[in-house]
């Protein structure tokens, strides 16, 4: 009988057959109608190593890691790199190594000449997180599944952060899986029999990306076709500033894009409390009291928030600006700020009607803006504020929306 050529017995193989081999997969990963990376991986017994392109900053970045694999899909070692994505020849912008026990992870961190070590106390062990790294997702339920259940804890931690978390890994039915940071809405995973994602929708979590899992990718030619075409930061950090009669007012938040995407009633689900903005919670400070529907905000600062239904919009003025604490931690001057899921209705200051309004032509970016009235006349670009207006109305625009509420100083 005839030899059969080996591609023709490789494409017809069963599945049991191929799953025997060293896994392989890549990914490509967007943002509405934007590719933000991709990303390629190999995985044997003992091994994973991950290759990704990273559009999200500027300069576009290459990250690569090699992680040893144990028996039970804990990780044991991590060591990555970081590079601009044109400068392949170039030393790495960050490199990093972290060891993990069943009670420490050990991190060291290189960058810019300097290095820096940590070791963090993590009982029971934890798996190594990095954002967008599906390579990592497919080892985390691999680790689930060792720890065994339908629904699952497992510890994990950022590279370099200094405490862990956990990660809730459920497997719905065999043929799905999902990954949520503790009891926020999980990333949801279409799997194959070996575990392996096939597609992911992160469209629930505050990432908003979509994944697909496809046959290859050339990894070289995507990545000198990005550098050239950075996306930047994905909802970069933005001020709005005015002077109202004397009052310093600053509006600190994150823009957002469309990008292709339905926004209100969409990506920004009616009757939820909405983080007006990106990343951390949109804040709000007042060196003097102000009047805004019909209510006093004392001087100093707050979260703002809103709550979009298809009848109308609350804005809520929140006390609450420091992340979440326990004990001495809450004295710390280094106490991060709030981040944008987590809202306490227990610290809302008041919650104020908005009027609505549809604009003729969409806006892409999400922008906030005060308008200066009287005194000094209109102003205040979303930028700063024009120098002495009697009377201000903040406005919120996105897709084609816009709300707005009108305020004074006291």
């Amino acid at each position: 009988m005839a030899r059969l050529p080996v591609l023709f017995l490789l494409l017809t193989a069963p599945a049991a057959l191929l799953a025997q081999a060293a896994d392989s997969g890549a990914f490509v990963i967007t943002l509405g109608t934007d590719t933000i990376a991709v990303e390629r991986y190999t995985r044997s017994r003992d091994e994973l190593r991950d290759d990704m392109v990273l559009r999200d900053r500027s300069p576009v970045t290459t990250r690569r890691l090699v992680a040893m694999l144990r028996p039970d899909g804990s990780v044991a070692r991590l060591e990555f790199d970081t590079r601009a994505a044109g400068g392949a020849k170039d030393p790495p912008a960050m490199h990093g190594v972290a060891t993990f026990t069943t009670e420490e992870t050990f991190f060291e961190v290189t960058r810019g000449g300097e290095t820096r070590r940590a070791t963090v106390v993590t009982p029971g062990g934890a798996m190594p997180f990095l954002n967008f790294c599906y390579g990592l997702y497919e080892q985390i339920g691999r680790r689930a599944h060792a720890l065994g259940g339908a629904s699952v804890e497992v510890p994990a931690i950022w590279f370099g952060a200094s405490l862990p978390f956990t990660l809730t890994v459920t497997f719905p039915s065999p043929d799905s899986m999902t990954v949520g940071f503790g009891d926020q809405a999980p990333t949801l995973m279409d799997v194959d029999a070996a575990g392996r994602i096939l597609r992911a929708d992160g469209r629930l979590t505050t990432q908003k990306v979509t994944v697909a899992r496809v046959p290859r990718l050339d990894f070289a030619r995507l990545r000198a076709a990005f550098a050239r075409r950075p996306l930047g930061a994905l909802s970069p950090a933005d001020s709005v500033r005015a002077d109202l009669v004397g009052a310093a007012i600053v509006i600190d938040y994150s823009r957002p894009a469309r990008r292709g995407r339905k926004i209100f009633g969409g990506l920004v689900p009616w009757n939820e409390v909405w983080r007006t903005g990106a990343n951390a919670a949109t804040r709000l400070t007042t060196s003097a009291d102000l009047v805004m529907g019909g209510r006093t905000i004392p001087k100093g600062s707050y979260t703002l928030w809103t709550l979009p239904t298809p009848t109308g919009w609350k804005l809520i003025i929140n006390t609450q600006t420091k992340a979440p604490c326990e004990g001495a931690t809450c004295t710390l001057p280094t106490r991060p700020p709030l981040w944008g899921t987590t809202y306490s209705a227990d610290s809302d200051l008041v919650r104020l009607d908005l009027t609505v309004e549809q604009l003729p032509q969409p806006v892409e970016v999400f922008t906030i803006s005060i308008e200066l009235q009287g005194g000094g006349g209109a102003g205040a670009a979303r930028g700063g504020g024009d120098g002495g207006g009697g009377s201000g109305v903040l406005k919120m625009e996105w897709e084609n929306t816009r709300v707005s509420i009108p305020f004074t100083r006291k």
